[in-house]
């Protein structure tokens, strides 16, 4: 038993102390040996102090242990070569903890500084900052994005954006709008993304940033040379028939480079000539009309944001859904409150429900659904509400998923490619988004408004 020698000699000290004190007890109520009781008495009060010194010998390394483990203090001493067998035993007992206790505070140390030297190699920058404001702690990366130095307070961030600074200490409640792009005094666009972390009851921001420029500029590269192709291929397509028709109506009216004689003029030529300048004309209209699409587009109007009664809102545009061919035969599901308010602009916000409702019965109508269904529901998520329209259509293929929203993009025959890219544009203008969402039965549309 590893402390023996401990509970032996408590046992010893506590016999001699019930021994003396029923000794001197016999001796005063027997023998009435009052001398002889008081030096038992004597005896017995130094057994008592020999014991009490027993403990206190040992509680006082033990509270010294204690202090230093509070501390994180492992450099105690702890005597190992006593005059007691059972205090020695006691004593390597707190050494053994107190080694324990070093190797970890050793393991864990050699962890953290692994971690920081990884962190400090990031590429990524990375920084933490506490409820105060100040930064706790900061890697290069993030000090060369930034300029921001550990202890600085997050106030400095304003010389990127007056917005970062409330965008770190207050974020979005919605997860995922956790992430912000902003723009440095150097060009750089910065992705700034959050998350937090409680420890000894405080809360820190952990901040990620990195830069994205290249990213971004490729991606808008692509985005240009994609819109380049269709403006192209737009133009080109009407542009081809009405050059080709314009020679060929010439032509009519020429022969070896000079004008012939009105009354060589056939009435097939007329007729030919007519049909011709139809054509033009048509295509002319095709063409005038693909401009002001493009002018929609690029000349966006400002919203008007102020409170709406979104239930309203969605009633009064279902109510001129019914105006499209086939809307009768489809099954319609709503689910939404009556009395919800938004803030938003009622105009714009109409203009993009319109066109998803437009696309879903046509996509309904146009395929023959054996049983069209269209959802219209709407989500509240704190202080964030989401309009999603469902429909059980032919599914959009993954190829064009990412397509959908380039300006011109169509699949239809008689489509402008217009719809989808102004809804985007229109929801990104007030704060909120339009996206396709992945679902394997339904082709779905979530609306976020701002």
């Amino acid at each position: 038993m590893t402390y023996k020698y401990f509970y032996r000699s408590i046992i010893i000290r506590l016999i001699i102390i019930i021994g003396l004190a029923a000794f001197g007890s016999w001796l005063v109520f027997e023998k009435h040996a009052w001398v002889l009781s008081s030096i038992t008495a004597l005896i017995l009060l130094l057994a008592a102090i020999s014991l009490v010194r027993y403990f206190n010998s040992i509680n006082r390394w033990m509270a010294y242990f204690l202090l230093g483990i509070e501390n994180e203090d492992s450099s105690l001493k702890v005597p190992s070569d006593g005059q007691n067998k059972a205090i020695n035993e006691v004593y390597k007992g707190m050494q053994r903890l107190n080694d324990l206790f070093r190797q970890a505070k050793i393991d864990i140390s050699s962890q953290e500084h692994y971690f920081r030297s990884v962190i400090n190699q990031s590429a990524t920058g990375l920084f933490s900052v506490n409820e105060k404001g100040r930064v706790v702690n900061i890697n290069p990366a993030a000090v060369k994005l930034t300029q921001l130095h550990e202890y600085h307070h997050i106030n400095a961030l304003k010389n990127i954006d007056d917005a970062l600074t409330l965008f770190i200490m207050n974020p979005p409640k919605d997860e995922n709008r956790q992430s912000a792009i902003f723009e440095n005094k150097f060009g750089q666009k910065l992705l700034f993304k959050l998350s937090e972390i409680s420890l000894k009851n405080e809360t820190y921001k952990l901040v990620a940033v990195s830069d994205i420029t290249k990213e971004l500029d490729s991606r808008e590269v692509d985005a240009w040379i994609k819109l380049a192709r269709t403006l192209s291929h737009e133009i080109m397509n009407n542009i081809t028939p009405i050059t080709t028709l314009s020679q060929v109506i010439s032509g009519y009216f020429t022969k070896n480079k000079r004008r012939i004689n009105v009354e060589d003029i056939r009435q097939e030529t007329i007729d030919n000539t007519i049909k011709g300048l139809t054509v033009i004309e048509e295509r002319s209209v095709g063409l005038l009309n693909f401009v002001e699409n493009y002018r929609k587009f690029t000349k966006l109007p400002e919203p008007d944001i102020s409170e709406v009664n979104l239930s309203a809102l969605l009633e009064n545009n279902l109510m001129a859904a019914t105006a499209f061919e086939g809307f009768d035969t489809i099954n319609l599901k709503k689910t939404f409150s009556k009395n919800l308010t938004v803030f938003t602009d009622e105009k714009l916000l109409s203009q993009v429900i319109t066109n998803l409702l437009k696309n879903s019965v046509e996509a309904l109508v146009s395929d023959s659904v054996e049983k069209p269904v269209l959802w219209l529901n709407t989500i509240e998520q704190g202080e964030r509400v989401k309009i999603e329209i469902k429909n059980n259509g032919p599914a959009i293929p993954h190829e064009l998923r990412e397509q959908i929203f380039v300006p011109f993009f169509t699949t239809k025959a008689n489509g402008s490619g217009i719809g989808l890219s102004l809804s985007k544009q229109i929801m990104l203008s007030m704060g909120g988004d339009i996206v396709l969402t992945p679902d394997t039965h339904f082709t779905v549309f979530t609306v976020t408004l701002g």
